[in-house]
């Protein structure tokens, strides 16, 4: 493809050489250390580094057939751009020839319940007839081909690759997940979602953002213009309603009480699911859903109202959200002996809370929470886990979960701060021996919540990644003890 053919000349500030834009490239480079051949390179100045300081070397390795820079570059054949980063995701988006009219877009951002609700929006679309393009935390699922996700919300080129994969196969929609960290980088500008959501937001990636108002102004950025005309937004909480006041788009309430445009009605909670007459304005549809908990009823009336903004029928709605069986990790459920065992993903105080709150009213004898947090992330809220282990757990184990280049000892030590009291707190560092500790003291009639890691398999330690399941491990528990 020529470089014309992937520019937009009103983009282009000055030219060294008119030549340049009848270059054809075979592909476009964005990272100086994997440069492929006859490529296009976009110098772009990142948040660590800025790949300008590396364009001769870029040069001289003789891949690169010409540079696309937002600085002016001294003796080098470049096009000068206004923002690198805009042109590089318009680029990735011809390149690949994606033709966004002809998918239905669906963008999911907060700090909990993403990957659920993107689960339940994708059941609804399926159910619907649709021919569904997931992205999100716990894998990218191309219209059936599944693929390991290395972050919740990938780079555009990545995006665009697997959605030009998925048109040749006939899919006609995107759910996407969207990162605070994404929306902040520019990751996914160009992208114009029919509908985006707000689940919720509380304290968490504060190692990144300078503080809580950064993370919630990041996750702003996704109810503005230039992504989306239509939004659903829930109201239950702080943010969600602060949220709801201040943007100006054709929008949609929900929360569990009145005042919203969508609420939930004679709701019955169990260890099976939820049965509730869900109303969205005013419309009475039928739920008997298999997801459990309250956190769970909240992420079932977010895709119900990007399903109604989208303006599909109510029974594609009610099937679509009654046929999801589980999330992978997200409060998976296993039974051993007369005790109900959890694996979920809540790696923050707030979606521990709310996993253990949905656990309460089933409590027959006890609750044992086995938890642990990870390394080189939000030191925060390490003792906040702590204090919510303990005010809803009878037993806390605390344990490793990715400690990366930290010491498990000390972001132990960061969590047990959070406790009052050791009384009932048992510390063990081997993820492995914690889970098999939670086997062997569970009694009939308990419940049993391994929480951090929810569909992930691996365990980061220093800079290697080791296969590590819980779910694994409680199966091989359970036939050893």
């Amino acid at each position: 493809m020529r470089i014309k053919e992937l520019l937009d000349s009103k983009d282009i500030i000055d030219i060294s050489d008119e030549k340049l834009l009848d270059i054809d490239v075979e592909d476009i480079s964005f990272d100086h250390r994997a440069l492929k051949e006859k490529s296009v390179f976009v110098a772009m100045k990142g948040e660590t580094f800025d790949s300008h300081n590396v364009v001769n070397d870029v040069i001289k390795n003789g891949k690169v057939l010409t540079i696309i820079s937002e600085k002016r570059l001294q003796g080098v054949a470049h096009i000068l751009v206004n923002d690198s980063k805009k042109v590089f995701n318009n680029m990735c988006i011809n390149f690949f020839g994606i033709d966004f009219s002809k998918l239905t877009k669906v963008g999911i951002t907060g700090t909990n319940g993403k990957t659920t609700t993107s689960y339940l929006v994708e059941s609804i679309l399926l159910s619907a007839g649709k021919k569904v393009i997931r992205l999100g935390t716990v894998e990218y699922n191309i219209y059936g081909e599944k693929i390991i996700a290395n972050n919740t919300t990938p780079g555009m080129y990545e995006i665009c690759r697997m959605i030009s994969e998925g048109l040749k196969k006939g899919a006609d929609s995107l759910v996407m997940e969207v990162s605070s960290h994404a929306l902040k980088q520019n990751r996914i500008l160009g992208i114009p979602f029919d509908v985006t959501a707000f689940t919720n937001l509380t304290g968490d990636h504060l190692d990144y953002h300078k503080d809580i108002q950064d993370y919630y102004n990041s996750k702003k950025m996704l109810f503005t213009e230039k992504y989306t005309d239509r939004c659903v937004v829930n109201i239950e909480h702080e943010y969600g309603k602060r949220l709801f006041e201040e943007i100006k788009l054709d929008k949609l309430s929900y929360s569990l009480s009145r005042g919203s445009d969508i609420i939930p009605l004679n709701v019955e909670y169990s260890l099976n699911g939820i049965k509730c007459d869900l109303s969205i304005k005013e419309d009475i549809y039928q739920i008997d859903a298999n997801l459990v908990g309250q956190h769970n009823l909240e992420n079932i009336l977010c895709a119900s109202g990007v399903a109604f903004a989208l303006g599909l029928d109510r029974g594609f709605i009610e099937t679509g959200i009654n046929n999801l069986k589980n999330v992978p990790g997200r409060l998976e459920k296993f039974e051993h002996k007369g005790v109900f065992y959890f694996v979920d993903y809540a790696h923050t105080d707030d979606a521990l809370l709310n996993v253990l709150k949905a656990l309460q009213p089933y409590k027959k004898n006890r609750i044992i929470t086995v938890f642990g947090c990870g390394g080189d992330r939000d030191r925060t809220k390490r003792p906040r886990m702590a204090k919510v282990s303990q005010s809803y757990s009878d037993i806390t184990i605390v344990t490793s979960d990715n400690p990366r280049t930290e010491s498990p000892e000390k972001i132990i030590d960061d969590i047990l701060e959070g406790f009052s009291s050791m009384e009932n707190v048992i510390v063990i560092p081997d993820r492995r021996e914690a889970i098999l500790h939670s086997i062997s003291i569970a009694l009939n009639g308990d419940i049993v919540l391994i929480a951090g890691k929810g569909h992930e398999d691996y365990q980061i330690i220093e800079k290697e990644k080791i296969h590590f399941d819980d779910r694994e491990e409680l199966l091989k528990g359970f036939k050893n003890i």
